[in-house]
């Protein structure tokens, strides 16, 4: 969807909002678990046409600390 395409529906109607003061249901959206030093902000993008959403981490370099955090898990097919 970073690349303006939605993948469900092929709309090229996708909407992103960059700021890091995105909140859902009142809280922000943060990937640590409350103890540790670093946490990531996600920018969210939408496609206006089907509704299909997905959420991109701002910074790659803290995304490869997830294994290690508590609450984290990999999704095994």
């Amino acid at each position: 969807m970073k690349d303006g395409h939605c993948p469900m529906c092929h709309s090229d109607e996708i909407y992103m909002n960059d700021s890091n003061n995105f909140r859902t249901a009142d809280d922000p959206v943060y990937a640590d678990d409350g103890e540790s030093d670093w946490d990531l902000v996600f920018h969210p993008y939408i496609c206006i046409k089907c509704g299909f959403a997905a959420m991109y981490a701002d910074d790659m370099k803290n995304i490869s600390k997830l294994p290690k955090t508590k609450g984290w898990k990999k999704v095994i097919k």
